[in-house]
């Protein structure tokens, strides 16, 4: 039996195209042998990305997964890492930013892992891989790093390019965490390019508390947004602003800012009004892919290239839309998905 290492440790063995949680102890020892074993190293628990990705590895019946939940603790993250050696991985599925620099480091200074180059990776929900410092460049094929991956985030450019259709979007006021580096990197993208395209951004960094953020925080950020004429709320990609995400949008909304996110959870399940999305799903059911070619294909990872969806969705919460009356275009509208909450905030 695998022991439970501070959190969730659950052996998923896809055979015979069904998902069952199993020990090693419950697989046949032929099939234990001959199966390719993944380790997905999660941070948040299973989401959508990973859903899509168990989902596409369900199709091969000659492959075992063991899922190691870090619970968004970094203690028990790195004695997940520390397991690895014993669990014998094929493949190691790595989930965000904070996940995959700890496991690989970054490119000037990579981890003994890394180093030692021996199990291939695929990440996967990483913001900016080469802002993070994850790969020197994604354009290009590298035989010297043992690891492949996909990034979730739609262009910079592109979000910018809806936020102006939104219409009479002077000010964004950008909320993000300044104690990880993806959030810091959107943050600081996000102001270079609304720049460019002549849309003023101010940065608001939150203050994490050790059982999630400050209410109170929040609210003065809020406050301070509107002495600050901010007339949209942006959510970066952030698993500290997306757990959440409905404490902050309730405060956002009931001041009567609209706001868009760059990931699709907040607006689905916590209430943002607008946003255009890579799927989770469907970065999950990418990454697998990968990971098949790897596996199956005894292609080396270096050679597969880091990519991003090219396909983008654009997600409206009508609920939101008419709790603060605020509207996007019937262009937009014509275009999109329209969600709605099952706990609408009341109207202040």
């Amino acid at each position: 039996m695998i022991k439970s290492l501070q959190s969730i440790v659950l052996i998923v063995t896809l055979l015979l195209s069904s998902v069952v949680t199993a020990t090693n102890e419950d697989i046949p020892a032929s099939k234990l042998q001959d199966s390719k074993h993944v380790v997905m190293l999660l941070w948040r628990g299973v989401t959508q990305a990973e859903q899509g990705f168990i989902d596409e590895m369900n199709k091969n019946d000659n492959v075992r997964i063991t899922i190691l939940d870090a619970d968004k603790n970094r203690e028990t993250l790195a004695k997940h890492i520390d397991s690895l050696e014993g669990l014998r991985p094929d493949l190691v599925y790595t989930f965000g930013t904070t996940i995959t620099l700890s496991l690989l480091g970054s490119t000037n200074a990579p981890t003994k892992f890394k180093n030692s180059g021996e199990i291939p990776v695929v990440f996967n929900i990483v913001s900016d891989p080469i802002g993070s410092k994850i790969v020197d460049s994604v354009d290009s094929t590298q035989r010297t790093r043992n690891y492949t991956g996909v990034s979730h985030i739609v262009p910079y450019e592109v979000q910018l390019n809806v936020i102006k259709e939104l219409g009479n979007i002077r000010t964004v006021g950008i909320l993000f965490n300044p104690l990880e580096n993806n959030s810091q990197i959107a943050a600081n993208t996000l102001l270079a390019v609304a720049t460019q395209n002549g849309i003023n951004v101010k940065r608001y960094p939150v203050q994490k508390r050790a059982n999630g953020i400050d209410e109170s925080n929040i609210q003065s950020l809020v406050a301070e947004m509107k002495n600050d004429n901010v007339d949209l709320v942006y959510l970066p990609a952030d698993s500290l602003l997306i757990s959440n995400a409905k404490v902050i949008t309730d405060i956002v909304h009931s001041a009567g800012l609209p706001t868009f996110s760059a990931t699709e959870s907040p607006i689905r399940n916590s209430g943002a009004l607008v946003g255009v999305v890579s799927r989770y799903y469907y970065a999950g059911q990418f990454a697998a892919f990968k990971a098949q070619q790897i596996l199956t294909e005894d292609t080396f990872a270096g050679d597969i290239p880091i990519e991003t969806l090219q396909q983008f969705s654009y997600i409206v919460n009508a609920d939101t839309a008419n709790l603060i009356g605020y509207f996007p275009p019937v262009s937009m509208l014509k275009i999109s998905e329209l969600v709605r909450n099952k706990d609408v905030l009341e109207t202040p």
